[in-house]
């Protein structure tokens, strides 16, 4: 496997990491830190760098090119036609002044210059968790955003891309950085559904929500000052599609959702077909559907959704719930 040495720099404010396979022993090293203002000398095998979209920028990247250096490998290869020459010069002369010489020759042939190429492995690096394999098929969402907290995620504007096991964002049990490499932990939003990213990419139970239903870090109080005018009503659009139909199990519990009976539902849906995160739900069909359903839990297959608010609307799921 052919190896570089890459010299890597950190020219943000902030911690950043990176991925490699080592060239020494082709071990993995994962999420390595490369602190601010950090300058790092990595020996890399050809093609396993990689850094997540949002560092690219901040690193700055030089390749030193091959490793080890061509001119390194050829030196130990004459060093099997000299080693034979001293056993021979002494039974032939007698002279003390030849035994010098050969001895003086042959000696420094040998230096191991190339096999110092080699002194970097060791044995005592821990061993890497490995990342988990992609489940296929796998697909690619953009414009994602990230941060420590729901609010952080809901409202950051710095944007990148992710893969995830299902067409859905909120659908998803597990995502990738570039199709492969485990995101870190944290909260994630698609600017509509915000989830939590645990161990091995994959998402924690639960954990998907609403990014309107997040409370305010900051409340600002509101000052009114000036005379609202009576607003001019204006006729609502009339929707192009009547409802969806869906057949779900309920009850108050997720175990009693999970295996309940099953009933038709209606939904007027947020993005597409669902039931997904915002939907809300019905029990009679119209157009649009009326009557809200009540709160609690509803199932379909490994599925389940929460709606809450007193207005059928789903706040919270969790694809694998009834598992």
């Amino acid at each position: 496997m052919a190896c570089s040495k890459y010299v890597l720099t950190n020219t943000g404010s902030t911690i950043v990491n990176f991925s490699y396979r080592r060239c020494d022993d082709s071990l993995w090293d994962y999420q390595v830190e490369l602190l601010p203002n950090q300058t790092k000398n990595i020996w890399v095998i050809n093609g396993t760098y990689t850094v997540a979209p949002a560092f690219k920028n901040v690193i700055n990247f030089v390749n030193e090119g091959a490793f080890p250096p061509i001119s390194a490998t050829t030196t130990p290869t004459p060093t099997p036609t000299n080693t034979p020459t001293p056993s021979v010069t002494p039974t032939n002369t007698q002279t003390p002044t030849q035994t010098v010489t050969t001895t003086g020759t042959n000696t420094p042939t040998p230096t191991p210059t190339g096999t110092a190429a080699v002194t970097p492995t060791t044995t005592s690096s821990p061993t890497p968790t490995p990342s988990h394999t992609p489940l296929e098929p796998h697909f690619e969402y953009t414009g994602i955003t990230s941060g420590l907290t729901t609010n952080e995620a809901c409202t950051s504007l710095s944007t990148f891309n992710l893969w995830g096991n299902a067409t859905e964002f909120d659908n998803c049990t597990s995502f990738y950085y570039d199709q492969f490499e485990d995101p870190q932990f944290g909260y994630y939003s698609d600017g509509t559904i915000v989830l939590e990213i645990g161990a091995g990419g994959n998402v924690v139970d639960g954990s998907s929500g609403l990014c309107s239903l997040q409370p305010s870090p900051t409340p600002t109080p509101t000052v009114t000052t000036t005379v609202t005018q009576t607003p001019t009503n204006t006729p609502s659009p009339t929707p192009t599609f009547g409802y969806y139909t869906y057949a779900l199990k309920s009850g108050a519990t997720i175990n009693d959702a999970c295996s309940g009976s099953t009933m038709t539902i209606y939904g007027l849906p947020a993005g597409g077909p669902g039931p997904s995160l915002g939907e809300f739900l019905y029990l009679n069909p119209g157009n649009p559907p009326t009557n809200p359903v009540p709160d609690g839990y509803y199932a379909q297959g490994p599925a389940w959704w929460l709606v809450s608010g007193g207005n059928g609307q789903i706040t919270s799921n969790d694809p694998n719930g009834c598992i």
